[in-house]
C-alpha cells in the first residue's frame, strides 16, 4: 500500500470492527496477568518463584518468536492477503490453549509435574498469541497510515481492550470468584476455589473465539489477494537482513527502550496489586470488582484522551501527561497508606451511612496510575507505526509486521523479566504460597511494591523518550524528501 502525505480518514465503524480483535487479546493476556499467579500459588500450591519462572520463560519464548512472525507475515502471499490467514489460525489456537491453562488433569498433582504442565501449556498459548498478534497489529498500521489517525485507531483499540477487560476481568471477581459461605457461616475466599478458575477459562475461551471471528469478518474488505506481489520471501537470509535493518534504526531504540521500561513497571504493578487487593486491603468480591474496574475504565478513557492530546499538541506531550498521571497515583497511595494517613478498611461515618473511604482512595489512586498507562500504551503503538513509515520513506519497503514484531519483542522480554522478578519479589515480601493468611509485614511489603515499583520505572523511561526527535513536522519533512527523491 502506497503511503502518501494525504490520507483519507478511516471510518470509525471499520476501526471498531478491527478493535474487536484486541478484545480477544485482552481476554487472554489480562486473564493470565490477573489470575494465573493467584491460581498457581494459592490453589495449586506452586512456589511463587517457580510460577514466576514458568510464566517468564514462556514470555521470553513469545518475545523471541515475534520477529520471526513479523518477517513471515510481511512476506506471505495468499488469496486473503498477508494478515488474515494468521488471524484465523492463531485466534482459534489461542482460544483452545487458553482453556487448557485452567484445565489441569488430575495426573499432574506433584509440584514438579504441575510446573512442567504450566510451562508447556503456557508455551502453546504464547505461540498462538504470537501467530495472531503480530499480523493483527501490522494490519492496524496498514489501515491507518496517517500520523493523527494512527493515534485514533490505537486509542479505540486500547479502549476496547479495557472495556473487554472490565467485563471479563474486573467483573470476573463477582462472576467467577464470589466467596463461598458454608452452612456454619465459614467463608472461603473465591480465589482459593479451583473450580472457579475452570469455569472462568471456559467462558473466556468461548468469548475469545467469538471476538476473533467478528474481527476477521469486519476487516474482510482489507484482506486483498497479494499473490502477485513481489516479496523477498521467507528465508533465513531474508529474515536476518530484515531484522538487522530495523535494529539499525536509531529512532526505534528511543521508542523501544522507553516503552520496554514502562512495560516492566506496568507488569510488576499488575502482578503484585492482586495480592494487595486480597492480602493488604482485604477486599471482598464487590470491592475487587469496583477497584479493578475503576483502573480499567481509567485506562480506557486515557486511551481516547491521548488521541485528543495528540491532535491538539504532540505525541510526546501526551506521553509526558501520562507519566505525570502514573507517578502521581502511585506516590499518592504510598504517602496515604504507608505514611499512616489511612488504614485498609477505614470508613467514614456520614449520618447513618458508613462510607468505605479507604477503598475509594485506593481506587482513585489506582485509577490515576492506570489512566496514565492508558495514554502510554496506544500512543507508543502509533509511534511504532510512525517508525515504519519513516523506514518506508528511506527504503521503499513496507515492514509494518517486522516493526510491530520487534516492538513486541522488547515489550515481552521486559514483561518476562518482570514475571521472573515477581515470584522473587513475592518471596522477598514474605508471601507464603498456599497460605490462607499472610503476615502483616508481608502484606505491608506487597502494598509498598504495588505503590512504588511502577512509578520508579516510569520515571526512568522518561529519560529515554525525551531525546526522541520525531513529531508531526518531522513526518511531513520525511514525506517531502521521499517525493523529491
Amino acid at each position: 500500500m502506497e503511503i502518501t502525505a494525504k490520507q483519507q480518514k478511516v471510518p470509525t465503524n471499520r476501526i471498531l470492527g478491527y478493535a474487536l480483535g484486541e478484545g480477544a487479546l485482552s481476554i487472554t493476556i489480562n486473564g493470565i496477568s490477573n489470575f494465573a499467579m493467584l491460581y498457581y500459588t494459592k490453589v495449586l500450591g506452586l512456589d511463587a518463584a517457580y510460577a514466576g519462572i514458568a510464566l517468564a520463560v514462556t514470555l521470553f519464548w513469545d518475545a523471541i518468536t515475534d520477529p520471526v512472525m513479523g518477517h513471515i507475515t510481511d512476506n506471505t502471499r495468499t488469496r486473503y492477503g498477508r494478515r488474515h490467514p494468521y488471524l484465523v489460525f492463531g485466534g482459534i489456537a489461542l482460544a483452545i490453549s487458553f482453556y487448557l491453562l485452567w484445565s489441569i488433569p488430575e495426573q499432574f498433582s506433584t509440584p514438579v509435574s504441575i510446573f512442567w504442565y504450566v510451562l508447556v501449556i503456557n508455551l502453546v498459548v504464547r505461540t498462538a498469541m504470537t501467530v495472531f498478534t503480530i499480523p493483527y497489529v501490522a494490519l492496524g498500521f496498514e489501515m491507518c497510515p496517517d500520523y493523527e489517525d494512527r493515534s485514533r485507531l490505537q486509542g479505540i483499540r486500547f479502549f476496547v481492550n479495557q472495556v473487554v477487560n472490565l467485563v471479563f476481568g474486573a467483573l470476573a471477581w463477582t462472576m467467577f470468584f464470589s466467596d463461598r459461605v458454608a452452612g456454619d457461616g465459614t467463608k472461603t475466599d473465591g480465589t482459593l476455589i479451583g473450580s472457579n478458575y475452570l469455569t472462568m477459562g471456559l467462558v473466556l475461551s468461548v468469548a475469545t473465539l467469538a471476538l476473533v471471528a467478528l474481527c476477521v469478518y469486519s476487516t474482510r474488505s482489507v484482506a486483498r489477494d497479494n499473490r502477485d506481489m513481489k516479496l523477498e520471501g521467507n528465508t533465513p537470509k531474508a529474515f536476518i537482513k530484515d531484522f538487522a535493518g530495523i535494529c539499525r534504526d536509531r529512532l526505534g531504540w528511543y521508542v523501544f527502550g522507553f516503552f520496554s521500561i514502562a512495560t516492566l513497571g506496568m507488569l510488576l504493578t499488575s502482578q503484585v496489586q492482586m495480592f494487595a487487593y486480597v492480602d493488604y486491603m482485604k477486599f471482598n468480591a464487590t470491592e475487587k470488582t469496583a477497584v479493578h474496574g475503576a483502573g480499567m475504565l481509567a485506562f480506557a478513557f486515557g486511551s481516547l484522551f491521548q488521541a485528543w492530546l495528540t491532535r491538539k499538541r504532540e505525541k510526546k506531550f501526551a506521553a509526558y501527561t501520562g507519566m505525570v498521571f502514573c507517578v502521581s497515583g502511585g506516590i499518592a497511595l504510598y504517602i496515604i497508606f504507608m505514611g499512616g494517613l489511612m488504614t485498609p478498611g477505614q470508613t467514614l461515618a456520614i449520618g447513618q451511612w458508613s462510607l468505605p473511604i479507604a477503598t475509594i482512595i485506593f481506587a482513585l489512586g489506582q485509577a490515576l496510575w492506570w489512566g496514565g498507562c492508558g495514554l502510554l500504551g496506544p500512543l507508543t503503538n502509533s509511534l511504532v507505526a510512525d517508525l515504519s513509515e519513516l523506514n518506508y520513506h528511506r527504503t521503499g519497503v513496507l515492514r509494518d509486521g517486522s516493526y510491530a514484531a520487534l516492538f513486541s519483542f522488547f515489550c515481552k522480554a521486559c514483561m518476562g523479566i518482570g514475571l521472573l522478578f515477581t515470584g522473587y519479589l513475592l518471596n522477598a515480601a514474605g508471601i507464603v504460597s498456599g497460605a490462607e493468611f499472610q503476615t502483616p509485614e508481608a502484606t505491608r511489603n506487597i502494598a509498598m511494591m504495588t505503590f512504588l515499583s511502577g512509578p520508579i520505572l516510569i520515571i526512568l523511561s522518561f529519560f529515554v523518550l525525551w531525546k526522541y526527535p520525531v513529531d508531526r513536522a518531522y513526518i511531513e519533512w520525511s514525506r517531502k524528501q521521499k517525493e523529491q527523491a
